[in-house]
């Protein structure tokens, strides 16, 4: 089953960035899941865009290296080893490398895709210039187009997104049919059995326009059978967040409420999905800097975020015959209203779900990052050849690379910011990774100690030899084995909230 991510704005390369992170982990999906990712933005230089877009690259790089392509979860080798897939298995697969039928034009490998060739003015792409007089005044009754920079809406340069104006957004994402992006998923989409998930804000320029007129566009009669008879999800962002004051932004947040009840009203009426999803959160005392957009638009990750990207693998999760009948609402809530966030304020399903892989991938991050560079003359570390190939490797760099400077800033984001999200911490030794349980040690056990990890590595390692003589995918079994050790040294996780 393909399931085509559309994030629009920024808010959806946000979030795909969270859904990364999920994926690296091995957060629970169907096996046959692969996620077509497309982000839609005019903002193609947005720094959280950016920092996504590298992150989506680091990922695909890693499973290639670590996983036999001719290779199934659960198959086994000569020796009766089976492969394991659970950090990094689920393929994430750019809309422009799969085959599409009919496709006019080839849209690149990108996931983050051109939506148009245009990079003037609002003004310029409404071709103001060619219109008759009356028709040129009566746009400007529609529209600002005072001298004022903050909010000129048809001096608004298209290239750095729309500046929280859905008004302009909504005209733009209107051509969205026309556009290569479009015609190409138009062609890749064949199967029946493959869904739609849309990310969006609700409160902003970008992902409230460019919303509605994709569900519009995607149920239209003149859509092929398979699209519009496919299942579709979406999860709509509300305002989780604040901003800093600066007067020369024309992104005005006492707008973030009324453009959110308006288009919630709109939705209700308009909008028909299998699955709507709804999260938001109260504004924390945390302000993020007022950036209309560009390379220095760089948002602390928040655990909004994490769970609207939970929110993706739910929907891919359920079974077709759960989503055939009348369309479902969906809302998130915490066991208690605190500022600072636990594994134990989560319910059951996201702890199961999500949070225990988070769990494993925090130990295996810190085995690679703290452990492994240490530990460069040990077997297990001679037998891979880890003394070369930590810094040369494609594999080793970028596992390494995405966990330094991808999964353990998002984590320490989410930590810092407020709401926060602080059930890890990356900084501490092995027993004390989980906040929430420190692993005891004393004269008769040492907890995770170097001896456990170097025995439990050296064992896995030297027992998968015959198995996977490739190196890379010698040592994601390694640790994916080791990080289930470590879960294990851990024992039963309190699941209760104590005041």
């Amino acid at each position: 089953m393909k399931l085509f991510v559309f994030g629009i704005g920024g808010t959806g390369a946000r979030v795909l960035r969270s859904l990364t992170m999920l994926l690296a982990a091995g957060a629970k999906t169907p096996a046959d899941l692969t996620i077509v990712p497309i982000l839609l933005d005019m903002d193609m230089q947005n720094g959280d865009t950016d920092r996504t877009l590298r992150a989506v690259e680091l990922y695909r790089t890693i499973r290639k290296g670590a996983y036999r392509d001719t290779a199934q979860t659960g198959q086994a080798g000569q020796s009766g080893q089976a492969e394991r897939r659970t950090f990094f298995a689920t393929p994430l697969q750019p809309l422009g490398t799969l085959q599409a039928d009919n496709a006019q034009e080839k849209i690149g490998d990108s996931v983050l895709p051109k939506l148009t060739e245009h990079q003037g003015t609002f003004e310029e792409f409404l071709n103001v210039s060619s219109m008759d007089d009356i028709d040129r005044e009566f746009l400007k009754l529609l529209y600002d187009n005072s001298a004022k920079p903050t909010s000129a809406e048809l001096k608004l340069n298209l290239s750095v997104g729309f500046k929280g104006n859905p008004n302009i957004g909504s005209v733009v994402f209107n051509s969205l049919e026309d556009s290569a992006v479009y015609k190409y998923f138009t062609g890749a989409f064949n199967d029946a059995t493959d869904r739609v998930f849309i990310v969006s804000s609700i409160f902003g320029g970008t992902g409230s326009s460019g919303f509605p007129q994709l569900v519009k566009l995607l149920q239209h009669p003149s859509q092929k059978m398979p699209i519009r008879t496919a299942k579709k999800g979406a999860v709509t962002v509300m305002p989780y967040f604040a901003l800093e004051e600066n007067s020369q932004s024309s992104i005005d947040q006492d707008r973030f409420l009324s453009k959110t009840k308006a288009a919630l009203s709109y939705y209700q009426q308009q909008i028909s999905l299998d699955a709507l999803y709804y999260i938001g959160d109260q504004q924390g005392a945390k302000l993020y800097p007022n950036v209309e957009g560009g390379a220095k638009q760089t948002n602390s990750a928040h655990v909004v975020e994490m769970l609207a990207a939970e929110a993706v693998l739910d929907f891919a999760r359920k079974p077709a015959d759960e989503l055939s009948d009348n369309k479902r609402y969906y809302e998130y809530g915490l066991k208690r209203n605190d500022r600072r966030l636990d594994l134990p304020h989560f319910y059951e399903p996201t702890y199961q779900n999500m949070l225990e892989p988070l769990m494993r991938f925090v130990y295996a991050t810190k085995f690679v990052l703290d452990f492994v560079p240490g530990n460069l003359r040990e077997a297990f570390a001679k037998n891979l050849n880890l003394a070369q190939e930590l810094n040369t490797s494609t594999f080793y760099v970028s596992l390494t690379n995405f966990m330094a400077n991808h999964f353990k800033p998002w984590l320490q984001e989410m930590a810092d910011n407020d709401r926060a999200f602080h059930a890890f911490d990356l900084n501490a030794n092995f027993n004390a990774l989980v906040r929430s349980k420190q692993i005891e040690t004393g004269f008769f056990s040492k907890g995770i100690s170097d001896g456990f990890l170097l025995d439990a590595a050296g064992k896995t390692e030297n027992s998968m030899q015959a198995t996977f003589p490739q190196s890379e995918a010698r040592f994601m079994q390694m640790l994916i084995d080791v990080a289930d050790k470590c879960r294990e040294k851990l024992g039963t996780v309190s699941r209760e909230l104590t005041n």
